[in-house]
């Protein structure tokens, strides 16, 4: 009897995660990934890639990128483990919402700055845009 609920839990678990990292669109982001502020398309002058990291769930390498006015960065999503988001700390400038591997978001940068984002559900993900 308890074979059969453990078996029925590790299914449902796997059913519900399968349906979280299941994928749409040609970028192949999940349908929760819904950018604000940047593209889902674009030319890069800078790329940053959201790796796997046993240490941190998840790192933006590199962790700081340096561009001038008018310049884009992407962001391109590698770790298959988890979801992750690009998010401004001032939460209105760029929002990738939570994506999977696959997905890219580009961000235009118009203005200088420093420009800090983080995972909103990693907390020890974090990175800087530096603007001149």
């Amino acid at each position: 009897m308890v074979v059969w609920k453990m078996a029925i839990v590790v299914a449902g678990s796997a059913l519900a995660l399968a349906a979280c990292g299941s994928s749409s669109g040609d970028n192949g982001g999940t349908s929760a990934c819904t950018p604000k502020g940047g593209t889902a398309s674009g030319t890069a002058s800078q790329v940053v890639k959201i790796n796997p990291d046993p240490n941190t769930v998840g790192k933006f390498d590199p962790a700081t990128v340096t561009v001038t006015k008018g310049q884009t960065v992407e962001w391109d999503w590698i770790d298959n483990g988890a979801q992750h988001s690009v998010t401004s700390d001032d939460t209105t400038t760029f929002d990738s919402g939570l994506c999977s591997a696959g997905t890219k978001f580009f961000v235009t940068f118009s203005t200088a700055g420093d420009f800090k984002y983080h995972c909103t559900i990693h907390a020890a993900m974090t990175g800087d845009i530096k603007v001149s």
